[in-house]
């Protein structure tokens, strides 16, 4: 293959993924007044990234959100999905709103490739390619077996491109929508109505209260399946900890949580960081750059 070759198109089914179906002649209102993605300019045939919160604006589960003719599919992680769930039925109420657990619905991802018929192009970074969701035991269109690879190959993307997904990088009840970063992903619009937590999330961005980031790291080891739960460390110091991570072809690539205060000092120099006794590099994608301020009662 020459430099200028063209990539091979690469799919992956995901599994970890559940979908939900909202529909009905209030779907759309009902879903505005409860997730903080904006639902009503959400354009037909596409998705975005969203959450539902605690009304003190913890994540209870991060989703994406696809609008098709009849209403809406939320995709979930399947560990959160039956919460969700739960939690859609009790806020519906007497509205005329039909909330179906689809169980026989797969989503599949995919990138380097045309995206087929019917997919939608993950607007979260470019690198994550689109997302399809289709009847289990069907592939998307236009796309062959000899395209499918392992999803961890998409999830070493995704993580080096610094986008959180699931109970992992966002742990229910605890990770709040900034730390993660989500408002730059386009998971949180703050000229929209009410929402549940919104009063939290908005007086956390407008009062710079942010604390801490997610931010991706790049080790040279290849032993990634050691990753989980590593710490961060820099000499004695314990800096953060890891979160979801991937085997790359020359090494790994992870998610960690570290305060922001500590991360604009080891952009001028994070040659002593460590995971385990593997060095590690800070590796902020274009779109975290800047980092926010620290918040103030944390500059120090």
């Amino acid at each position: 293959m020459t430099d200028n070759a063209t990539p091979a198109p690469c799919i992956a089914m995901d599994e970890t993924r559940r979908v939900i179906r909202v529909a009905g002649s209030e779907a759309e209102d009902f879903l505005q007044s409860l997730v903080t993605a904006n639902v009503e300019t959400l354009p037909a045939d596409a998705c975005r990234p969203g959450a539902l919160l605690t009304p003190q604006g913890r994540i209870l589960a991060d989703m994406m959100i696809h609008r098709l003719a009849d209403g809406f599919l939320l995709e979930c992680d399947a560990t959160r999905a039956d919460d969700l769930f739960a939690r859609l039925r009790r806020y519906r109420l007497r509205r005329p709103i039909d909330l179906v657990k689809e169980e026989l619905l797969v989503v599949w991802v995919g990138w380097d490739g045309d995206a087929p018929h019917g997919a939608h192009g993950d607007p979260r970074h470019p690198d994550l390619g689109w997302r399809w969701i289709g009847p289990q035991g069907e592939m998307p269109p236009a796309t062959a077996a000899d395209d499918m690879v392992s999803l961890d190959r998409w999830h070493a993307r995704r993580i080096a491109a610094g986008v959180p997904q699931g109970p992992v990088d966002l742990v229910p009840q605890r990770a709040l929508m900034l730390e993660a970063g989500l408002d730059r992903l386009g998971a949180v619009d703050f000229e929209k109505g009410c929402y549940v937590g919104q009063e939290v999330t908005a007086r956390t961005h407008y009062r710079g209260l942010v604390k801490r980031r997610l931010v991706p790291l790049q080790l040279e080891s290849t032993a990634s399946d050691s990753l989980s739960g590593a710490s961060v460390t820099e000499g004695d110091a314990s800096l953060g900890t890891v979160l979801s991570h991937a085997a790359t072809g020359n090494g790994a690539v992870c998610l960690a949580a570290m305060k922001l205060s500590d991360l604009h000092r080891l952009m001028q120099d994070d040659s002593a960081l460590r995971i385990g006794a593997a060095p590690a590099r800070l590796a902020p994608p274009d779109w975290m750059l800047p980092l926010p301020q620290p918040a103030r009662t944390d500059a120090e």
